[in-house]
């Protein structure tokens, strides 16, 4: 019963991956993904190019032709890591963000900010749009209600995979063009890195998207109720990081463990007492949020 079960989830999901495929939708915004990573990956170039202009005007320097030389000079800085420390609060957590590439880290922000917004528009409405055209009751008669859902939320999550590995890719050959002193196999290894560590994090988000879309016929409320929640999660996790007055930080506190913003940093670390946790507890969170509206599902009459 149980390999019955597993086979047919995973019979859903490579279909819900394919169907993605051929979708036009689910392309352009994947095509457009990845050109706004390029897009972005650019203007942190520019960016950074002009902050190593003024750094080499400073200190009375010839200014670099391209990007990337003084930035490594100052990823050894102490004084640049004591303003990382005070920036994250801690000083092992920044020797630790200092390990990796700047490219990699500006990717790291990039893909954590941005998923939760992909997650929604490619996913709030999957299985709403089944249940509103009724094509979903003729599913029904070869698999269960469980292994449909489970299926479309594996489907969506290996279409979100594939979209951060592809911009991680196109950041990586971006930086790889214009970058100096680019350090090939450490960049790619640190924006594979990333790119795993913002589908674990928008793995959490694809599961509030499936349980919305499990608990509303319509794709487009579905849609629009995405957007809500996906704001709502932002807005919470930002207050539980501001009130410090209590009870109210204790509540709050209580809030944040149910929301994927309040395991973020333990993401972005490497060392297994943060990561593993901060890993663990946000899938369980996408998992929860999708039963959640499995519920609502599992007693609708298609």
């Amino acid at each position: 019963m149980a390999r019955s079960t597993l086979r047919n989830t995973w019979t859903v999901a490579l279909h819900e991956l394919a169907d993605s495929i051929r979708s036009r939708r689910a392309i352009v915004l994947l095509i457009l993904y990845v050109l706004g990573a390029v897009a972005a990956t650019l203007l942190f170039v520019k960016a950074l190019h002009e902050i190593e202009n003024q750094l080499e005007k400073a200190v009375g320097v010839a200014e670099a032709q391209r990007v990337g030389g003084t930035t490594s000079a100052l990823w050894k800085n102490r004084q640049f890591k004591e303003m990382l420390t005070h920036f994250v609060g801690s000083s092992d957590a920044a020797t630790r963000l200092l390990s990796f590439t700047p490219l990699a880290l500006f990717y790291g922000w990039l893909s954590f900010t941005f998923t939760p917004l992909l997650v929604m528009l490619m996913s709030s409405s999957r299985i709403s749009e089944e249940i509103w055209s009724g094509s979903v009751r003729f599913v029904m008669f070869r698999t269960s209600r469980l292994s449909w859902c489970a299926g479309k939320f594996a489907g969506q999550a290996l279409q979100l995979l594939v979209a951060l590995l592809l911009s991680a890719l196109a950041a990586w050959v971006t930086g790889w063009c214009r970058m100096a002193f680019f350090a090939p196999l450490p960049n790619a290894l640190d924006l594979l890195l990333f790119a795993l560590k913002a589908w674990v994090y928008g793995i959490a988000f694809l599961g509030l998207a499936t349980g919305i879309s499990q608990a509303v016929a319509s794709p487009n409320v579905a849609t629009a109720l995405g957007f809500v929640a996906m704001v709502a999660v932002g807005i919470l996790s930002s207050v539980a990081g501001w009130v410090t007055m209590q009870p109210w930080r204790t509540i709050l506190d209580t809030v944040d463990m149910l929301l994927p913003g309040g395991h973020q940093m333990d993401l972005w670390l490497t060392d297994v007492p943060h990561a593993l946790p901060g890993t663990l507890f946000v899938l369980c969170l996408g998992a929860a949020y999708a039963l959640a509206g499995y519920v609502s599902f599992s007693r609708r009459n298609l």
